[in-house]
Protein backbone atom coordinates (compact mmCIF):
# COMPACT_ATOMS: atom_id res chain seq x y z
CA UNK A 1 0.00 0.00 0.00
CA UNK A 2 1.04 3.85 -0.73
CA UNK A 3 -0.12 6.39 0.61
CA UNK A 4 -0.76 9.98 -1.18
CA UNK A 5 2.08 12.33 -1.39
CA UNK A 6 -0.10 14.86 0.34
CA UNK A 7 -0.98 12.41 3.24
CA UNK A 8 2.69 10.91 3.69
CA UNK A 9 3.82 14.74 4.22
CA UNK A 10 1.50 15.20 6.37
CA UNK A 11 2.18 12.23 8.61
CA UNK A 12 6.03 13.11 8.37
CA UNK A 13 5.13 16.92 9.38
CA UNK A 14 3.85 16.01 12.62
CA UNK A 15 6.66 13.23 13.45
CA UNK A 16 9.01 16.00 13.15
CA UNK A 17 7.15 18.60 15.19
CA UNK A 18 6.54 15.86 17.95
CA UNK A 19 10.23 14.58 17.62
CA UNK A 20 11.71 18.23 17.64
CA UNK A 21 9.57 19.63 20.60
CA UNK A 22 10.22 19.82 24.16
CA UNK A 23 7.88 16.75 24.63
CA UNK A 24 8.63 14.65 27.98
CA UNK A 25 9.95 11.17 27.97
CA UNK A 26 6.71 9.65 28.14
CA UNK A 27 4.76 11.86 25.20
CA UNK A 28 8.29 10.73 23.44
CA UNK A 29 7.56 7.07 24.30
CA UNK A 30 4.05 7.69 22.63
CA UNK A 31 5.44 9.11 19.47
CA UNK A 32 7.77 6.26 18.83
CA UNK A 33 4.86 4.09 18.60
CA UNK A 34 2.49 5.93 16.83
CA UNK A 35 4.69 6.89 14.13
CA UNK A 36 6.86 3.48 13.89
CA UNK A 37 3.45 1.78 13.01
CA UNK A 38 3.22 4.19 10.24
CA UNK A 39 5.51 3.34 8.54
CA UNK A 40 4.03 0.88 6.59
CA UNK A 41 0.56 2.01 5.74
CA UNK A 42 -2.54 0.59 5.42
CA UNK A 43 -5.79 0.29 3.14
CA UNK A 44 -6.83 3.91 1.65
CA UNK A 45 -10.10 4.71 1.08
CA UNK A 46 -11.62 8.06 -0.14
CA UNK A 47 -14.60 8.78 1.73
CA UNK A 48 -16.80 11.66 0.24
CA UNK A 49 -15.36 14.74 1.45
CA UNK A 50 -17.75 16.98 4.07
CA UNK A 51 -17.71 20.29 6.10
CA UNK A 52 -19.74 21.58 8.80
CA UNK A 53 -20.73 25.37 9.15
CA UNK A 54 -17.80 25.85 12.07
CA UNK A 55 -15.44 25.18 8.92
CA UNK A 56 -15.83 28.30 7.80
CA UNK A 57 -13.19 28.74 10.86
CA UNK A 58 -10.48 26.45 9.47
CA UNK A 59 -8.51 28.51 6.84
CA UNK A 60 -8.55 31.90 9.15
CA UNK A 61 -6.99 29.41 11.66
CA UNK A 62 -4.70 27.92 9.25
CA UNK A 63 -3.87 31.52 7.60
CA UNK A 64 -2.70 32.26 11.39
CA UNK A 65 -0.65 29.29 12.08
CA UNK A 66 1.73 30.20 8.73
CA UNK A 67 1.84 33.74 10.24
CA UNK A 68 3.50 32.18 12.81
CA UNK A 69 6.43 30.81 11.13
CA UNK A 70 8.58 27.64 12.49
CA UNK A 71 6.47 24.41 12.97
CA UNK A 72 3.21 25.71 13.31
CA UNK A 73 3.46 26.89 9.86
CA UNK A 74 4.63 23.55 8.35
CA UNK A 75 2.13 21.86 10.07
CA UNK A 76 -0.95 24.42 8.48
CA UNK A 77 0.53 23.79 4.81
CA UNK A 78 0.33 20.04 5.00
CA UNK A 79 -2.84 20.28 6.85
CA UNK A 80 -4.34 22.66 4.24
CA UNK A 81 -3.12 20.21 1.39
CA UNK A 82 -5.58 17.28 2.33
CA UNK A 83 -8.11 19.45 3.68
CA UNK A 84 -10.33 19.47 0.28
CA UNK A 85 -10.41 15.36 1.34
CA UNK A 86 -11.42 15.42 5.24
CA UNK A 87 -14.74 14.01 6.16
CA UNK A 88 -15.74 16.91 9.53
CA UNK A 89 -18.41 15.67 11.83
CA UNK A 90 -19.83 16.46 15.51
CA UNK A 91 -18.92 14.16 18.40
CA UNK A 92 -21.93 12.87 19.67
CA UNK A 93 -23.91 14.38 21.82
CA UNK A 94 -23.49 14.11 25.59
CA UNK A 95 -24.96 14.96 29.14
CA UNK A 96 -21.73 17.97 29.24
CA UNK A 97 -22.12 19.49 26.37
CA UNK A 98 -23.38 23.20 26.78
CA UNK A 99 -25.79 24.55 24.36
CA UNK A 100 -23.57 26.06 21.99
CA UNK A 101 -20.80 23.47 21.82
CA UNK A 102 -22.51 20.94 19.15
CA UNK A 103 -22.70 24.04 16.85
CA UNK A 104 -19.19 25.56 17.58
CA UNK A 105 -16.65 22.32 16.91
CA UNK A 106 -16.38 19.96 14.60
CA UNK A 107 -13.32 16.43 14.47
CA UNK A 108 -11.98 14.39 11.54
CA UNK A 109 -10.30 11.47 11.25
CA UNK A 110 -7.57 11.73 8.67
CA UNK A 111 -5.99 7.89 9.60
CA UNK A 112 -7.68 5.63 11.68
CA UNK A 113 -11.75 4.06 11.20
CA UNK A 114 -13.46 6.47 8.71
CA UNK A 115 -10.31 8.13 8.12
CA UNK A 116 -7.90 8.58 4.65
CA UNK A 117 -6.30 5.72 5.94
CA UNK A 118 -7.94 3.00 8.02
CA UNK A 119 -5.88 2.08 10.57
CA UNK A 120 -6.85 0.06 13.90
CA UNK A 121 -3.83 0.52 15.73
CA UNK A 122 -2.99 4.47 15.34
CA UNK A 123 -5.62 7.32 15.20
CA UNK A 124 -4.70 10.76 13.64
CA UNK A 125 -7.38 13.24 13.44
CA UNK A 126 -8.30 17.20 13.53
CA UNK A 127 -10.35 19.62 16.35
CA UNK A 128 -11.86 22.74 15.25
CA UNK A 129 -13.15 24.90 17.46
CA UNK A 130 -15.03 28.10 16.66
CA UNK A 131 -13.85 31.04 18.99
CA UNK A 132 -15.10 31.17 22.76
CA UNK A 133 -16.24 27.74 22.84
CA UNK A 134 -14.93 24.91 25.64
CA UNK A 135 -14.40 21.44 24.39
CA UNK A 136 -16.24 19.57 27.26
CA UNK A 137 -14.25 17.67 29.76
CA UNK A 138 -14.05 13.86 28.75
CA UNK A 139 -11.72 10.92 28.99
CA UNK A 140 -10.68 7.47 26.68
CA UNK A 141 -8.24 4.64 27.41
CA UNK A 142 -5.76 5.69 24.78
CA UNK A 143 -3.00 7.75 25.31
CA UNK A 144 -3.45 10.87 22.99
CA UNK A 145 -0.46 14.02 21.76
CA UNK A 146 -2.06 16.87 19.88
CA UNK A 147 0.00 19.31 17.83
CA UNK A 148 -1.32 22.89 18.76
CA UNK A 149 -1.83 25.43 15.51
CA UNK A 150 -3.55 28.28 17.61
CA UNK A 151 -3.98 29.73 20.29
CA UNK A 152 -6.08 28.00 22.92
CA UNK A 153 -6.31 26.66 26.66
CA UNK A 154 -6.11 23.11 27.97
CA UNK A 155 -6.46 21.33 31.05
CA UNK A 156 -5.81 17.89 33.40
CA UNK A 157 -8.13 16.59 35.99
CA UNK A 158 -8.57 19.62 38.50
CA UNK A 159 -5.93 21.61 37.01
CA UNK A 160 -4.84 24.75 35.85
CA UNK A 161 -5.66 25.68 32.48
CA UNK A 162 -2.87 26.61 30.68
CA UNK A 163 -1.60 27.73 26.90
CA UNK A 164 0.87 25.12 25.19
CA UNK A 165 1.06 28.09 22.05
CA UNK A 166 1.57 27.26 18.31
CA UNK A 167 3.54 24.68 17.92
CA UNK A 168 3.15 23.60 21.16
CA UNK A 169 2.14 19.72 22.42
CA UNK A 170 -0.31 18.56 24.89
CA UNK A 171 0.57 14.79 26.30
CA UNK A 172 -2.86 13.19 27.77
CA UNK A 173 -1.56 9.57 29.45
CA UNK A 174 -4.29 7.20 29.38
CA UNK A 175 -7.87 7.92 30.65
CA UNK A 176 -7.19 11.16 32.29
CA UNK A 177 -9.80 13.71 32.72
CA UNK A 178 -9.29 16.58 30.08
CA UNK A 179 -10.64 19.19 28.48
CA UNK A 180 -9.63 22.45 25.98
CA UNK A 181 -11.01 25.94 24.91
CA UNK A 182 -10.62 28.15 22.59
CA UNK A 183 -9.90 32.04 23.41
CA UNK A 184 -11.39 34.99 21.02
CA UNK A 185 -9.67 33.12 17.90
CA UNK A 186 -10.50 29.44 16.55
CA UNK A 187 -8.79 26.46 18.35
CA UNK A 188 -7.17 24.03 15.70
CA UNK A 189 -5.17 21.12 16.81
CA UNK A 190 -3.82 17.76 15.96
CA UNK A 191 -4.16 14.58 17.70
CA UNK A 192 -2.71 11.28 17.79
CA UNK A 193 -4.14 8.37 19.69
CA UNK A 194 -2.41 4.65 19.85
CA UNK A 195 -5.03 2.14 19.97
CA UNK A 196 -2.84 -1.08 19.28
CA UNK A 197 -1.07 -2.84 21.59
CA UNK A 198 -0.67 -1.62 25.07
CA UNK A 199 2.98 -0.30 25.88
CA UNK A 200 5.57 -3.69 27.55
CA UNK A 201 6.63 -2.70 30.93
Amino acid sequence: MNRSVELQTFVDVIRHAFETSSANSAARRLVYRIFNGLENPAGRINPPPRQLPVCEHLAPALDHAREQGGVAATLANALDAISPQLVWARRPISPNDDSTFQANHANTVVVGDDGLELRDDVWIGITLLAPDTRYPDHRHPPEEIYAVLSPGEWKQNTGPWHSPGFGGVVHNPPNILHAMRSTAMPLLAIWCLWTGEPEER
